[in-house]
């Protein structure tokens, strides 16, 4: 009898053991166990000429190990950025950009977006999209006193090819910074294009060693040639103009001030500025008044097809119409037969 209870009491006792081994070590020892953990917040800070920007977004991906110190186990984690999980909190997907995102994002030192760290402002201007009445705006709201404003050298600007790319993802993704776009009707400013640019024959003679006689061979050039002038206004992953400000050449006083207000530049001074000789000035620097021309190209639906196709993006991302100019007898611009 006393045999028979000590043979059934042995399995019993090396499982107490083993548990009490376990308590132990994940008590108060030094181990390294795998877990799958999912839904983890990240938050990450970094210091970029002279504001501390914070992010928080949140991931779904697996720990490769638990490393227990105390009662209270410290999570460690190994991932490509090396960012350190602290707490589990929504199920958003970790906020990364591909080396591609990243470059068609950050453009090139004279065309990058414009970045207003007072204001924490991120703004993506275009070419022939008011972008002379946009940069002088954002010098007027900062301070800044410099003629030349299309020259990044000298412009005082700040531009988001400069910052780091881990900051650029920060503060992409981060709703505490304003995403701003400004942009125009592909036809209207591919026509601006034509007039400022395309008739310009040393411009043309610059950059493609050749020049254009009529709106019809410009097309044609530049459905071959790449210009930032008439590059698609699509300039950043599709998905960002979800939560980006986008104002269009129609409304163009109201997005102005829709947007000073919601980062905290609107004010009297500005409003001053804005109806002064000075503001028109530096902002029609490049007008060409394209859109009272429209009626002289567009008085058939060929160049209008052609562009519909070489700007697809542009109609879809920012709900421009598809449908044909129909002018009046007063040559006034309407929109009537929709793009099939």
């Amino acid at each position: 009898m006393k045999q028979f209870f000590s043979l059934r009491l042995v399995p019993s006792a090396i499982f107490c053991v083993i548990v009490v081994i376990l308590y132990m070590l994940v008590a108060y020892g030094d181990s390294v166990y795998p877990i799958l953990v999912t839904n983890l917040a990240i938050s990450e800070k970094s210091y970029v000429n002279g504001t501390n920007i914070s992010t928080k977004y949140s991931t779904a991906q697996r720990i490769t190990y638990i490393q227990t110190m105390s009662f209270v186990s410290t999570v460690s984690v190994s991932t490509k950025s090396n960012r350190n999980i602290e707490n589990v909190h929504s199920n958003r997907s970790v906020p990364s950009l591909t080396d591609d995102e990243l470059k068609q994002i950050k453009r090139t030192w004279y065309n990058s977006p414009i970045v207003v760290m007072k204001y924490k402002l991120i703004f993506f201007w275009n070419e022939k999209s008011g972008c002379s009445y946009w940069k002088s705006l954002l010098q007027f709201i900062q301070g800044l006193k410099h003629d030349d404003m299309h020259n990044p050298s000298v412009n005082g600007l700040q531009y988001l090819i400069n910052f780091k790319d881990r900051d650029i993802v920060s503060m992409m993704y981060n709703d505490s910074w304003t995403k701003a776009v400004f942009v125009r009707e592909p036809r209207e400013r591919i026509l601006s294009c034509y007039l400022d640019k395309g008739l310009n024959n040393g411009f043309m003679m610059v950059n493609f060693k050749r020049t254009v006689k009529t709106f019809s061979e410009f097309l044609e050039l530049a459905k071959q040639c790449y210009n930032a002038h008439w590059e698609s206004q699509v300039r950043a992953p599709k998905y960002f103009y979800k939560n980006m400000m986008i104002g269009k050449m129609t409304n163009m006083s109201t997005f102005t001030e829709k947007l000073l207000t919601k980062i905290g530049a609107w004010n009297d001074t500005v409003k001053n500025w804005l109806d002064s000789k000075e503001s028109e000035k530096k902002s029609r620097s490049h007008a060409q008044n394209a859109g009272d021309k429209l009626l002289q190209y567009y008085n058939d639906t060929k160049f209008q097809d052609v562009i519909f196709e070489m700007f697809e993006d542009d109609y879809d991302v920012f709900n421009f119409e598809r449908k044909y100019f129909d002018f009046n007898k007063n040559g006034e611009k309407t929109l009537n037969t929709e793009y099939s």
